[in-house]
């Protein structure tokens, strides 16, 4: 029998998102695949799960969310929906035209209240931490 994995609370959301912008702005998909996987279905959960989307106005809808934490020179909008559709969290219709989101694909890998999550946030805290530290760094320098 195989172990199913453990949905991803809040906790450990925040956690790995915080790791994932270490090194800064997101300049390609996260290496794992669990992150990879909770990235995407964070991103789904943003999309209105009544609402049928064209691809434009779901590249722009991804295009707003990702503004704030990924760098659009090297990770773009694009090739998070292609890993959207990839990962089964977004269907498409059958003439390819409009997504909508998989709910149950998003509820079997994040728990509720990571839908929540806002990783611009997370992504303006951990660099204002980084900031303090370069800043404490320097001071120990100065004489």
């Amino acid at each position: 029998m195989v172990n199913e994995p453990e949905k991803v609370c809040l906790a450990d959301a925040e956690v790995r998102f915080e790791r994932m912008f270490s090194a800064g702005r997101l300049r390609r998909m996260p290496k794992g695949r669990a992150d990879t996987l909770l990235f995407l279905a964070v991103a789904a959960s943003v999309l209105d799960p009544r609402k049928s989307c064209s691809e434009p106005e779901l590249n722009h809808e991804l295009e707003t969310w990702m503004a704030d934490f990924v760098d659009p020179c090297s990770f773009d909008h694009v090739t998070v929906r292609r890993y959207l559709v990839d990962f089964r969290l977004l269907l498409r219709d059958a003439p390819g035209t409009r997504y909508n989101t998989n709910q149950t694909m998003i509820n079997h890998t994040i728990e509720p209240e990571v839908r929540s999550i806002q990783p611009g946030l997370i992504f303006q805290a951990v660099n204002q931490a980084r900031e303090q530290r370069r800043a404490s760094r320097a001071g120990d320098y100065t004489v």
